[in-house]
């Protein structure tokens, strides 16, 4: 009998493993765009700003729901409170935005794919609860020093073949969760 848990956990590792098939195949077939891209991406204004938005109201989304005790004459003030802070960041917070907020975002996520996959009884669990913590690492980094994200791009992808490789390494992975992923719900 296949669970809630089991069926979040297949779910996710099909979602893993098409993103990963997709971006693998887009960096194994587009190196020097790719290398372009994430050139431009720390200093790209609209990632930022839209990146921040959903991780702003994310948060108040999350804050909205949650039991705040003492605090709970709080809530009607907070659609208001996101979008004070929503410019605020925006505003003051603008240089190197697009890293910051991917981190945010990176940080968010791995919430809900850990609480999907807690209670899976499949061992391929293991691989979302990694793939999680690496995200809060890395988003933790991102929102700290977000000029580590150019200096990991440029050590990593210093050259097309390099990207090539990341791409062929990135899309044999998504291929191993796709087919487990598939596997599990079959």
């Amino acid at each position: 009998m296949v669970t809630d848990a089991d069926l979040f956990l297949g779910r996710v590792l099909i979602l893993l493993g098409a993103l990963g098939l997709g971006a693998g195949a887009f960096m194994a077939g587009m190196p020097s765009g790719v290398r372009r891209r994430l050139e431009e991406f720390p200093r790209s204004r609209w990632p930022g700003w839209l990146m921040t938005a959903i991780a702003v109201f994310w948060v108040a989304w999350v804050v909205q729901h949650a039991a705040l005790g003492r605090f709970e004459f709080l809530k009607p003030f907070l659609p208001f409170a996101a979008v004070a802070l929503l410019a605020a960041v925006v505003f003051f917070l603008d240089e190197l935005l697009a890293p910051r907020a991917l981190g945010g975002l990176l940080l968010l996520v791995a919430n809900p794919l850990l609480m999907g996959v807690r209670w899976a009884d499949s061992a391929w669990r293991i691989v979302p609860v990694l793939i999680a913590y690496a995200w809060v690492v890395a988003g933790c980094a991102l929102m700290l020093h977000p000029w580590l994200f150019r200096s990991a791009c440029r050590r990593l992808c210093a050259a097309d073949a390099a990207v090539r490789r990341l791409g062929w390494v990135k899309g044999a992975g998504g291929a191993v969760l796709l087919a487990a992923g598939l596997w599990l719900l079959a």
